[in-house]
């Protein structure tokens, strides 16, 4: 408690003395020394913690070296997420300190996740994480308790009480009810405590260890306490008003070091060993803070570390052993099995995986051969779960999670933009993750359940994007993707589940890092997308009939795109087609055209065009859906405008060839390429 109360008093002198030097925001934990003290006396190195955006005492108490920590708020390369993350993120993988991050229970289900790493593995490890009161009326803390309930999962819930969040007291944002109540409603132990009182948070939280590691269920702890200093900065703010009269008075009289001291004098111990305590800290946190200021800042590596480093793997299936005719959806499925075979402690989960349906038929059988353990349904919690297997996945337990449609994945933004996809780039630790979703039309599938949001994903750094068409590439991206040590977006169009062709029977893998050219031709350039590349090809073989040759790449890829073939090929046809599943506007489209013009721009003989959805919502009714997607009589429309406007060709006959006839919400069966 000395340590972390000197820690804080010296960030605050020095923030107000360095000027720019603390080039970042900083929460106080003075007068909260107590509730990490005490805490953390039960957890041992293998144990994983996690805390808040006021985690300094967290990360001190759990064992993290203080040099670590406070160079990381002046910025410096020797700082725990060298200069990248500041105050608001730490780490210390040495002390099991797994990470801290400023969003309000963001580390909540992560905990969840590496607790039952540690149960599935049976490593006798648990976890824990602090998180305080405001933290309850985040949806995401409800998900993960009753998930952690549900599976009696071996980790420990701590909210710090200290009744404000920022300058919002708990009864203007919460109805009139005891927060233990709802944590024993989702079925967890519960335990109260005085949170400035070392002694008694050190009781509850025996307790509480003593539970979970008998594996009989999480436990929930509430202490009271209170922060001495503002929200965010270095200074007293009692002067805002936001606080009672005499309210941070009373709390200052019951400051944790003052009664644990008093306590140890009633107990014998002089006063003047607690001052050599004191005298011997204060030399230890001086020394580390001129190291930290003397230190060099990173050099002009940002952008280094963002993804871990991945097996690098052909960009086409292996042309030896045996091979057979299958659907997409039985090379989807067979790709799991092996990688679930070759990887023991795999698993696959997510909302109807063991359903009779089987996820287009993708998971059928799987639970009967794997067990329900290794392939599981899960609760409707989207954001929790999702942060829960990052969790699992940052303690070594891998896994595939399905998410029915990609218009689910909104309510998981949070967890695959926020830490997924920076937590490797912050605190160098992999988040080795598959994320299974599905696009496309359907029957009359409308506005939230139609959607395509590659392009959306393909934004976020540190997030890998991977588009299949083939059931070849659906089996060997799969197996990569497992393979990797990062978070991997598998997105899957529900028409392409019935495409069939040759895949190798053995196990491979192939890049998820390439696009691929299907077809060469000379006269126009189509760099398509996920379904789009079969509907390019349909036209493709219809426009050869009449001497245009178009040369379709399938781009496979949205993150890390793979631009040198569209390079390659637009040098030579002089002419861009990029066709898309998704909106046009800031779609995959205009990035394609945007870098087509940054760098090839003196090879271009028309204008790129892009091909995607209109701006408006997808919608349901068939007379309204007739002209909303995309075909292959749209490419071979536009295909024939960038030839000058025909060039002499029947355009109606061509494009009668290539009109939709029938029904528009079942998948296209006259396609004969070769896939």
């Amino acid at each position: 408690m000395v340590l972390i109360r000197l820690v804080e008093d010296g960030i605050a002198k020095r923030y107000r003395e360095d000027g720019q030097l603390m080039r970042c925001p900083v929460h106080l934990c003075t007068g909260q020394e107590a509730t990490a003290a005490g805490v953390c006396a039960h957890l041992s190195p293998t144990d994983g913690l996690f805390g808040t955006h006021r985690a300094h005492g967290h990360f001190l108490a759990k064992g993290g070296e203080p040099l670590a920590m406070i160079a990381e708020l002046y910025g410096k390369s020797s700082g725990c997420c060298q200069g990248r993350g500041g105050s608001m993120h730490l780490v210390s993988h040495e002390a099991g300190f797994l990470g801290a991050t400023p969003i309000v229970g963001d580390t909540v289900p992560l905990a969840v996740g590496a607790a039952w790493a540690g149960q599935r593995k049976g490593d006798g490890s648990i976890a824990a994480v602090f998180f305080g009161d405001g933290c309850f009326e985040e949806g995401v803390l409800h998900e993960s308790m009753n998930f952690a309930a549900l599976k009696k999962i071996p980790v420990i819930f701590i909210c710090e009480n200290n009744n404000y969040s920022v300058y919002t007291p708990l009864k203007e944002r919460q109805p009139d009810r005891p927060i233990r109540g709802i944590a024993e409603a989702h079925g967890l132990a519960v335990y109260q405590a005085d949170g400035n009182d070392v002694e008694a948070v050190w009781e509850v939280m025996r307790q509480a260890t003593h539970r979970v590691r008998a594996g009989e269920g999480p436990a929930f702890l509430e202490l009271f306490t209170f922060r001495l200093l503002e929200h965010c900065g270095p200074d007293d703010d009692d002067g805002l008003g936001y606080r009672a009269a005499g309210e941070l008075n009373d709390w200052k009289k019951r400051c944790p070091l003052q009664r644990t001291a008093a306590r140890l004098r009633g107990l014998g111990v002089p006063q003047a060993t607690i001052d050599e305590v004191h005298a011997e800290l204060e030399q230890d946190v001086a020394a580390a803070f001129a190291q930290a200021k003397a230190d060099s800042l990173p050099e002009n590596t940002a952008g280094a570390g963002l993804f871990a480093a991945a097996p690098v793997w052909p960009a086409t299936p292996p042309t030896t052993g045996k091979t057979r005719h299958i659907t997409y959806s039985q090379a989807i499925r067979e790709g799991i099995a092996q990688a679930m075979t070759q990887n023991p402690d795999l698993f696959i989960i997510g909302e109807g995986v063991p359903d009779p349906k089987a996820i287009f038929g993708t998971t059928q059988g799987l639970q009967e051969e794997f067990g329900p353990q290794r392939v599981l349904d899960m609760p409707l919690a989207e954001n929790g779960l999702t942060g829960v297997c990052i969790g699992a996945a940052l303690c070594g337990a891998r896994s595939i999670m399905v998410h029915q449609r990609i218009d689910f994945l909104y309510l998981a933004l949070d967890q695959l933009a926020n830490v997924a996809a920076k937590w490797h780039y912050l605190f160098h630790r992999p988040v080795p993750l598959v994320v299974r979703t599905f696009i496309g039309r359907g029957w009359g599938q409308g506005p939230q359940h139609a959607q395509s949001l590659q392009a959306l994903f393909g934004h976020i750094p540190g997030l890998k994007v991977v588009m299949p068409v083939t059931a070849q590439d659906a089996k060997g991206m799969m197996l990569a993707a497992v393979d990797d040590p990062n978070p991997v977006i598998f997105v899957e169009h529900r028409w392409l589940h019935t495409v069939t062709g040759n895949v190798p029977e053995e196990p491979y893998r192939i890049s998820l890092a390439h696009a691929r050219l299907v077809r060469s031709g000379k006269h126009v350039t189509v760099a398509a997308f996920s379904h789009m590349v079969v509907e390019a090809l349909r036209a493709a073989e219809t426009l050869e009939k009449y001497g245009v040759e178009v040369e379709v790449i399938d781009m496979r890829v949205v993150q890390p795109l793979d631009m040198k073939p569209v390079l390659k090929s637009v040098r030579k046809t002089g002419r861009l087609l990029v066709a898309d599943t998704g909106w046009t506007t800031c779609g995959m489209g205009a990035e394609i055209v945007a870098q087509v013009v940054e760098k090839a721009y003196s090879k271009l003989k028309r204008a790129p065009v892009r091909i995607g959805l209109p701006d408006y919502p997808t919608p349901t009714a068939p007379s309204l859906v007739h002209d909303y997607y995309p075909d292959a009589e749209t490419v071979a429309q536009q295909v024939i405008s960038l030839l000058k406007r025909g060039a002499g060709l029947p355009v109606e006959e061509i494009l009668s060839q290539l009109r939709w006839q029938g029904n528009r919400d079942v998948p296209n069966a006259r396609f004969t390429g070769p896939f």
